[in-house]
């Protein structure tokens, strides 16, 4: 699995969410499910966004055609992820007006997600080698798995048992990339000091934190 297929993985559950949030179902507890779905969204898009950052932004910034397209995809980030951050800070997730909001919101996400598979990719495409798209793939992963382990110290302190299954969930996501890493032959004999990948000691940092700290 390349760069491309990484990106086009997060699409799809981006799309998801995003689908998901204004359809959540549950009652009394439609608005429970709209912050866990819209939290889980912010958290896709934050961490899409660093991997994206790491892999790709980089070479593609310094290429004189492709440097304003990478502004301009920086900027829509933040703009829409202050939309939904405000969108998580309402209490009237159930009103018309938040589905409203959160639909304007979406637009966004949407057309970001649209120049990243129409106007980024197939420019990186051309501009990067064959050995630039597996170094691009390697730091794309390495870039979620930061993410995700910053998301996890950030949630440590004070855990419950709640937290600590999300910081289960987020262990099983590293354990998965290093998976892949190794699956798709991203990390040869070079980078496995002692038989071992940095990418796989940085899972068991989070394991180790995991094991650590059990229900009271």
């Amino acid at each position: 699995m390349d760069v491309w297929q990484l990106i086009e993985r997060d699409h799809e559950n981006i799309a998801q969410l995003i689908h998901d949030i204004p359809n959540a179902l549950g009652g009394r507890s439609v608005i429970r499910n709209r912050e866990r779905l819209l939290g889980d969204l912010i958290d896709q898009l934050e961490t899409h966004a660093e991997a994206i950052d790491a892999s790709l932004y980089g070479p593609m910034s310094r290429a004189s055609e492709t440097r304003h397209l990478v502004m301009e995809l920086q900027d829509e980030h933040h703009a829409f992820m202050r939309q939904l951050a405000g969108l998580a800070r309402s209490h009237r997730k159930d009103a018309d007006g938040w589905l409203d909001a959160f639909a304007d919101a979406a637009f966004l996400v949407d057309q970001h997600l649209h120049r990243h598979a129409h106007g980024l990719i197939p420019a990186a495409r051309k501009l990067l080698s064959r050995e630039e798209v597996e170094h691009a793939t390697r730091l794309f992963i390495r870039g979620k798995v930061n993410a995700l382990r910053s998301r996890d110290r950030a949630g440590l302190g004070g855990a419950e048992l709640s937290d600590l299954v999300v910081v289960g969930a987020v262990g099983a996501a590293l354990g998965g990339l290093a998976l892949l890493a190794w699956r798709s032959g991203l990390f040869g004999s070079r980078d496995l000091p002692s038989h071992r990948s940095d990418l796989a000691a940085e899972v068991d940092v989070v394991d180790r934190a995991r094991v650590g700290r059990g229900p009271r």
